[in-house]
């Protein structure tokens, strides 16, 4: 079976938060992967709702740079990221 060339945002994204530091890593998986409340993840981690807040936030920025150096990604002037995915071969996350 051919491997498929379609390399997408979220085929970087997993790999992205597995790098994250241990102390950002689960806190955005269960709220962005999971979905799961910021309540529940304060509860589930034994942390305070608020330093759940701050997890979630700093792993964000963390990801957003990890976008940044991966695909050369920027922020655009409202403060969102952009750009085009690169191809597989040249994606310095999944190579």
């Amino acid at each position: 079976e051919e491997e498929s060339d379609s390399h997408t945002i979220q085929d970087c994204l997993q790999p992205l938060i597995d790098k994250l530091p241990d102390t950002y890593k689960e806190a955005v998986y269960l709220s962005d992967i999971k979905g799961m409340k910021q309540a529940a993840i304060a509860e589930k981690l034994g942390i305070s709702v608020s330093g759940t807040k701050s997890r979630i936030q700093r792993g964000r920025l963390r990801l957003r740079d990890g976008f940044i150096a991966c695909c050369d990604y920027k922020i655009n002037e409202q403060g969102f990221l952009v750009g085009e995915h690169k191809e597989k071969k040249d994606c310095k996350v999944c190579n």
